[in-house]
Formats: structure tokens, sequence, C-alpha cells
């Protein structure tokens, strides 16, 4: 893979504010955390047993991190949602501050989780987009066409696929780095057509292929 240029990602939070970070697994948000706030508290949930010390006592959060007066980094947070409970009593009556990653938001809300009613933001990390790498992969679909010896060639339903897929992709990435809550966005397909279509919902490849030929 080509090298990694920068993430467009980018967090700075005020003292005493925290926050959550979403985003796909392998989209590199435990090695952007990791290499962002070095000198932070990280809690990773991944290991076992730390994951068991938490899941069988969540107090010991409050217990550990109520006199700490930085910032404390969750990894995974939707393995313990109880913590949460904690982080929101830590949030109200102490100087710490958070910042939780995950990858399953719904998995929290099935479970009817503590999102702790506005006490934290919440920022998205995408797959790497374009500008972020030195080479173009078409991502996943170009990837998996790879593996299976497939070659794109211009003007092949492959291709259309991949193209398809890593306009999608950029898109998504624009809407949670630089605009989070837009539905509608424009293509110059050619120099006399411009193409509109909304995202919000994430249209499946043959539905975008429609609104991209409208």
């Amino acid at each position: 893979m080509g090298k990694i240029i920068k993430r467009l990602l980018d967090i700075n939070l005020p003292d005493n504010r925290s926050a959550f970070l979403w985003g796909p697994r392998k989209t590199g948000k435990t090695y952007w955390v990791g290499e962002r706030f070095k000198d932070s508290v990280i809690i990773d949930l991944l290991k076992t047993d730390v994951f068991a010390d938490y899941v069988s006592r969540p107090s010991l959060l409050r217990e550990q991190y109520r006199d700490h007066k930085d910032l404390v980094i969750i990894d995974e947070i939707q393995m313990v949602p109880d913590l949460l409970n904690e982080i929101h009593w830590l949030i109200e009556n102490s100087k710490t501050s958070f910042l939780m990653t995950g990858s399953n938001a719904r998995k929290l809300r099935r479970n009817h989780a503590n999102f702790l009613g506005g006490r934290a933001w919440r920022y998205s990390m995408a797959p790497l987009s374009y500008i972020e790498t030195e080479k173009f992969y078409l991502f996943d679909i170009g990837v998996s066409n790879y593996l299976a010896r497939r070659k794109l060639w211009a003007g092949t339903p492959e291709f259309g696929k991949s193209f398809e897929h890593f306009i999608l992709m950029e898109l998504k990435a624009y809407q949670a780095y630089r605009n989070h809550e837009p539905s509608i966005y424009s293509l110059d397909l050619t120099p006399s057509k411009v193409c509109k279509f909304c995202i919000s919902k994430a249209l499946p490849a043959p539905a975008l292929k429609k609104k991209l030929l409208e």
C-alpha cells in the first residue's frame, strides 16, 4: 500500500471537553489516537485483562481517574457500555476529559447506552481518502479485484463499480471531515453537465450509477 501522507481528521479538544470518535474497523482509529495523543492515558479494551477488569467492575474507572486532570482515551468503548455511566459522572464531578473511540454505535443504541446527552462532541474517521495516500487503489472493490487477479480496464463494469465506490467514499470523507451535515453534492461529470445527488442514505452502486447518469 502507498505511504499515508497525513490523515485529514484533526481533533483539538479544549480543556474539560470530551468526545466520541466513531469509524469502521480498520480505518486506523487506534493508531491515529496513539500518535496524536502520545502523552495521554489510553485504556485499550481489546486487551483481555483490561476488558475483564472494567466489565466486571465499571466503577474502577471512577476510582482510578476521579483526580485525573488530563485526557483519558478509551479505545473500543462499545465493548463495555456501562463505562459510559462512569464517564458521565466523571465529566460532571471532576476535571477529567475523555476521548472514546468505537466502531459500533448501533450496538450501544440497541442496548440503550448512555450517550452523555450532549456532553461529548462527535467525530468520525472515514477510510483513507485519495489525498491521504500516494496511490489510487479504488478502495475495497479495487483491492478485492487485485486480490482476485482481475485487472480494471477503463470502460469495463468492474472499473465502473470501483469508480462509483471511490466517488461515494470521497464524498463520505468530505461529510465526515469538512461538513458534518451535508445532503446534496454537485459533480462536474462533463464541462456542460452537473449532477446532483444525495448520499445521506449511502446509496448502493446501482442507485448511485443511476443518479450519476441522470
